[in-house]
């Protein structure tokens, strides 16, 4: 185990999955994604909420 690569952290992850969204959605021209436009606007939309609840946590701690 002392080689395992580090988990990410809530904000790696959550930006990840925004990037992926993200581009999914941006690919209009795409003929199939596996969510439907309006599931993957929802996980969107949490991934970057979680993201910027992420960073105002870490803004917050860096200013206390």
């Amino acid at each position: 185990m002392a080689n395992d690569p580090p988990m990410p952290t809530a904000l790696q992850v959550a930006e990840a999955v925004a990037r992926v969204l993200g581009a999914k959605l941006a690919d209009l021209s795409a003929e199939r994604i596996d969510l439907d436009r309006e599931e993957a606007a929802l996980c969107l939309g949490l991934a970057e909420g979680v993201i910027d609840s992420l960073k105002a946590e870490a803004d917050d701690a860096e200013t206390a």
